[in-house]
């Protein structure tokens, strides 16, 4: 007998160690859980799959906006599309949507791209009502445009970058000056606090 009881007793360590084993790497789901000083158990969580999505800004247009400025693109420049004059790169566009005056729903800047629309002192943009008709297309903008907090007729002014400078848009009754370059130039500090639109970083759409 007292051969027996020290086989007994390694007996029961082998299993009491075994058994705690099997407990800390397991959870009660039978699932393989890491737990302080287990490095084994760590390493069998899998890493986070990659991801390509496109993070989206605030200028980002819903669908309803993007394929009603297609549309209207499309029928503005039907004669130059037919001839095939608009090369790929400049059937590009950046959209921002602001409400400019009292009616409810929301105006829409469409920032035009490539060589067809863009020069050395600026890119096409083209003012659309709600309903994708044209209001103004201005000449020679950079971006981003502003929009200041200050009305004339009942719509805000905008500032838009052109040569080197801001310039202060006003709108007459019917549309905007088209051509930035020619209005007075904005100097006041404000404009940092300003909405921003058609900044370079926007998502662009093809059509």
């Amino acid at each position: 007998m007292k051969i027996i009881y020290p086989i007994v007793g390694l007996l029961g360590t082998v299993l009491f160690f075994s058994c705690s084993s099997d407990h800390r790497g397991t959870n009660k789901n039978g699932d393989t859980a890491a737990v302080p000083g287990d490095t084994s158990a760590s390493t069998m969580i899998p890493a986070p799959a990659p991801t390509n999505a496109i993070p989206y800004s605030d200028n980002t247009g819903n669908e309803k906006t993007v394929n009603l400025v297609k549309a209207s693109l499309s029928r503005m420049f039907k004669d130059e599309l037919s001839k095939k004059l608009i090369d790929e790169q400049s059937r590009k566009f950046r959209l921002f949507e602001h409400n400019l005056n009292t009616d409810p729903e929301k105006e829409i800047f469409v920032g035009l791209t490539g060589s067809n629309f863009c020069g050395s002192g600026g890119c096409t943009v083209l003012l659309l009502s709600p309903k994708g008709e044209l209001i103004t297309r201005f000449t020679v903008t950079g971006d981003p445009i502003l929009i200041a907090d200050t009305k004339t007729k009942g719509w805000n002014d905008l500032i838009l970058h052109s040569n080197g400078k801001d310039h202060l848009m006003k709108f007459d009754g019917k549309t905007y000056p088209s051509n930035p370059s020619t209005q007075p130039v904005y100097t006041s500090s404000s404009s940092q606090t300003l909405v921003k639109g058609l900044e370079a970083t926007d998502q662009l759409y093809t059509w």
